[in-house]
């Protein structure tokens, strides 16, 4: 059978339609702090913070890194429809803060210059499992499912575009952030967007699994 004609006279929504939508402004705004949690600063960079504290195989760990993404995101797909988006979400901000702060404490204190290129790898492939855990995959998930039906498309089209405008300003930024309060600075402004996320994520993310679509959309308004 022919599919039915789309109606006269729809008029596709508007741009202030699209950000009055909750479900909306959440998705986007859910990419934007997964982006100022520097991830793709820690992606991009890892070479160069490695080197600076003393990693002599940076390549290696570089690739170590890439790895580390690769598996965190194999078990979150296994865990995503058991633990929950908001609960993977939450868990794994609060792994990459740790992360971050340990980081910044190693890189910054003089106390722990000895070690500093132990603790720069080992907190950069704690923060990478971290978000493999959740930051990553979940927000592209949620962007889907908590946008109104009418507006899904160009919901997930918003949530992608906030995602690659803040990567660029993250990638652009990070090297004169370095410069002007150094890594640990730095880091430690990552680890305080990743504690902000989970303030966020408690109080505007809707825990979407085992829900349908219809009843999403009604929790979200």
């Amino acid at each position: 059978a022919a599919a039915a004609p789309a109606k006269a006279g729809a008029a596709a929504p508007s741009l202030a339609d699209l950000f009055r939508s909750r479900g909306v402004r959440v998705g986007c705004a859910l990419f934007l702090l997964q982006q100022f949690s520097g991830i793709n600063a820690i992606v991009y960079f890892s070479s160069s913070v490695f080197a600076t504290a003393g990693v002599s195989n940076g390549a290696a760990a570089s690739a170590a890194v890439g790895a580390v993404n690769v598996l965190g995101s194999a078990v979150a797909a296994s865990l995503m429809d058991r633990a929950g988006r908001l609960t993977l979400l939450t868990a794994s901000f609060g792994g990459m803060a740790a992360a971050m702060l340990v980081m910044a404490g190693g890189l910054g204190l003089p106390a722990f210059a000895p070690v500093a290129g132990p603790i720069a790898l080992a907190g950069t492939l704690a923060y990478v499992a971290a978000f493999a855990l959740g930051a990553g995959p979940v927000p592209g998930l949620l962007a889907s499912e908590i946008a109104p039906a009418r507006l899904r498309g160009r919901a997930v089209s918003a949530a992608m575009a906030t995602h690659w405008v803040c990567n660029f300003v993250v990638g652009q930024a990070f090297l004169p952030a370095v410069s002007a309060v150094g890594v640990s600075g730095a880091y430690l402004f990552f680890a305080g967007v990743c504690l902000a996320t989970i303030a966020f994520a408690r109080a505007h993310v809707v825990e979407t699994k085992g829900r349908t679509l219809e009843e999403i959309e009604a929790i979200m308004g």
